[in-house]
């Protein structure tokens, strides 16, 4: 039987340092301030995390949507998985 998978939804609203590289997992980092979209009781919806990338164009790439506009990036990804953003 499949297990079935939790959604999480994250809308990321700043970029508040990076891009920097962490060159022994090979992945590229940005400092972003954070809404979760699915709070549980009792956690801040709005925190720091560190959101990864593969390559240093999409955490620029990401970084920049900022400089042009005000509007949040959504993010989903599975509860308990290893998520790299490459959007």
């Amino acid at each position: 039987m499949v297990k079935p998978t939790k959604l999480a939804t994250f809308k990321v609203h700043q970029v508040k340092d990076g891009p920097y590289q962490d060159e022994e997992e090979g992945l590229w980092w940005l400092l972003c301030w954070v809404e979760d979209c699915d709070p549980v009781d009792g956690e801040d919806v709005m925190f720091d995390e560190e959101i990864p990338f593969s390559t240093m164009t999409n955490a620029y790439n990401f970084k920049t949507h900022f400089e042009k506009s005000i509007d949040p990036i959504l993010i989903e990804f599975n509860v308990g998985m290893e998520v790299k953003y490459d959007g």
